[in-house]
């Protein structure tokens, strides 16, 4: 730790070796930060044009099958793109020591993509005929035949991405998962609200781009391993795949469960406020709560890009490098999504206006959310980091408590509260899922967060909570003017996070545009000479 001549804070400012680590993290994060604002914004702009396109009991279909997928995906996938992330990256730091063999990458790859194709087939066989079974009206069993047939094509799309960023990068997360898939969801929903008003065609126009997504992943983990000289796939017999196969699954096999966990935590709510309180509630709740994972989209990218750098430095024997990374990506994380969630506490009646007028009565959903997330993100990507540390049966007994904390509250408060009621459950769920492993990684890598995290968090808070409160005690409460409020606050935030670059570690994140910058000037002065 040194004193910052520029702030006079006492910051923990990275030399050498480490600055060098916080670059890399600044490249992928900067990338996936860019991936990740236009993820936030498409889902957002599916969800608006469902709400004002549909009825609200067809967009409450859709959106409790959707999260239903959500939660099926993750059963068939069995948690194992954290795996891949995790052993592509150790593997990767391997072949370049010249201890593994190239074809080990895809051995991983591999040994992973194979049992959960099969199981993503037979589960959407057997989806297909069950489900006339079920005792749902007709238009509910419909829409959830259409999207189960992509089940298997989600899987696909979300292990080969896996892959790529194991390999050390996020472009072809954010130009695949990112661009085309977030992107085509509310162009292809436009198109199905000027057709019809069917909640099959909506539900189709948001599962059809993972059929997309899934080939160009495809494309692109082919590309990038043919890129760094050696080959992408490998037979899923053969002696490579065999080599890696209990070690590999040794570590998915609890993941599952952890991911089947963190998947309900988000996603089981929805569903159960459709059975609890009716599809209607169950349209107010998910557009409420979308300002949630719209913040959560804003830090994917950082998270994506620290998991497989904190599994590379803590396997080369460094945890000091390692926990400096988790801490500057848990700064980084309040300084991109406290800014959203204070705005969300703030102002939520402003906000859910985007929706229309309908759902306003998710004006509560928004408040306890947010302010629920805001500890959340100030813990940091700490499960993340669990894993990377190998610890994944921690990890899935964690998120277990987490889930029945979860499913407990919202069975006990939905009734009884609507759902403000599933809101309090997910937050004390969030609660549980962040404290629990912040203190199982301390004695490795040390606290989540820094001075450098207090302070993000302190400049946040005054710039988007104190020009809203001052403009409402003034009697400025009209819509654009709370907006206007917040823009100013935004304004402010920029100049305090420029003036506290260095404690901040933005410095880093700038740096990469620099550093960008003047390689082009030198491949063109190159090539004039």
């Amino acid at each position: 730790m040194t004193d910052d001549p520029a702030t006079g804070l006492d910051a923990e400012q990275p030399v050498g070796t480490d600055r060098a680590e916080l670059r890399k993290l600044a490249r992928g994060g900067l990338g996936g930060l860019v991936a990740s604002l236009v993820t936030g914004l498409g889902g957002l702009a599916f969800i608006t044009v469902a709400t004002w396109g549909f009825p609200k009991a067809e967009v409450g279909i859709v959106f409790s099958l959707t999260s239903l997928f959500l939660i099926a995906l993750a059963i068939v996938t069995l948690g194992s793109d954290i795996g891949v992330v995790r052993f592509v990256a150790i593997r990767l730091s391997e072949i370049d020591a010249a201890q593994r063999r190239p074809t080990d990458v895809a051995a991983v790859v591999m040994a992973t993509l194979a049992p959960v194709l099969v199981i993503a087939v037979g589960v959407t066989s057997l989806l297909w005929f069950l489900l006339p079974l079920v005792p749902w009206t007709d238009q509910y069993i419909r829409t959830a035949q259409v999207i189960s047939l992509f089940l298997p094509f989600a899987a696909v799309s979300n292990l080969v991405l896996a892959g790529t960023r194991g390999l050390g990068t996020v472009r072809p997360t954010i130009l695949v998962e990112s661009l085309l898939r977030q992107g085509l969801q509310p162009i292809l929903a436009v198109v199905a609200a000027l057709v019809t008003d069917s909640s099959v065609w909506l539900a189709l126009a948001w599962v059809f781009p993972y059929a997309v997504a899934s080939i160009a992943g495809l494309v692109s983990f082919t590309r990038l391993c043919r890129s760094k000289g050696f080959p992408a796939w490998v037979s899923p017999r053969s002696q490579p795949v065999r080599a890696v196969w209990r070690e590999v699954w040794g570590f998915n096999a609890p993941r599952a469960l952890t991911q089947i966990a963190q998947i309900g935590i988000r996603r089981a709510d929805i569903p159960i406020v459709a059975v609890l309180a009716g599809p209607a509630a169950a349209a107010v709740y998910t557009a409420s709560s979308r300002f949630v994972a719209a913040g959560l989209q804003a830090i994917k990218g950082v998270q994506q890009m620290v998991g497989p750098q904190i599994a590379r430095l803590h396997a080369a024997g460094r945890p000091d490098q390692a926990g400096l990374a988790l801490r500057t990506a848990t700064t980084w994380n309040v300084l991109i999504a406290w800014p959203v969630y204070l705005t969300c506490a703030v102002i939520p009646a402003t906000l859910l206006l985007i929706f229309g007028k309908d759902y306003s009565e998710g004006v509560p959903v928004v408040i306890i959310l947010a302010l629920g997330m805001l500890v959340g993100i100030a813990a940091g990507p700490v499960d993340i980091a669990l894993l990377m540390l190998g610890r994944s049966v921690l990890s899935l007994r964690n998120n277990m408590a987490a889930l029945i904390t979860n499913l407990v509250l919202n069975l006990a408060l939905v009734p009884v509260l609507g759902i403000s009621g599933a809101a309090l459950a997910w937050s004390a769920s969030i609660l549980v899922s962040n404290a629990l492993p912040t203190w199982q990684i301390r004695p490795i890598l040390g606290w989540p967060s820094s001075r450098g995290t207090l302070l993000a968090a302190a400049l946040a808070a005054v710039s988007f909570v104190v020009p809203p409160t001052a403009a409402r005690l003034a009697g400025l409460d009209a819509a654009w003017q709370l907006l206007g409020a917040s823009f100013l606050g935004g304004l402010i935030y920029l100049g305090l996070v420029w003036r506290f670059r260095r404690p901040l570690h933005v410095h880093e994140l700038t740096g990469v545009f620099r550093r960008r910058a003047r390689r082009r000037r030198l491949n063109a002065d190159a090539a004039a000479g």
